[in-house]
């Protein structure tokens, strides 16, 4: 059997990851990656937890004064992560 039309192998691969529900897997390891690139070492390493699900990413932060200083600049890093992941992905940000 051959085919018509010839595919790229990067449609093919997107088109079975959202077949198999893996999308949402390589999304969220995007947006974590997008996060530590963002927020730089030091905050990465008092970062404890991320959650991202429907365009919520949760971070819990170790240090009281780094949490205060990633609040007061929470729109601007959320801005940064969505300018990386080339999409509006990440709509609300909450520390812990």
């Amino acid at each position: 059997m051959r085919r018509q039309k010839t595919v790229l192998i990067g449609e093919v691969f997107k088109e079975y990851l959202k077949e198999t529900g893996l999308d949402q897997g390589v999304l969220r390891m995007d947006v974590f990656e997008a996060w530590d690139s963002v927020v730089g070492e030091k905050f990465k390493e008092y970062t404890l937890d991320k959650y991202f699900k429907n365009g919520r990413l949760i971070c819990r932060i170790s240090s009281s004064s780094a949490k205060t200083q990633l609040f007061m600049n929470r729109i601007v890093i959320t801005q940064r992560v969505n300018e990386i992941l080339g999409a509006e992905v990440v709509k609300t940000f909450i520390l812990k």
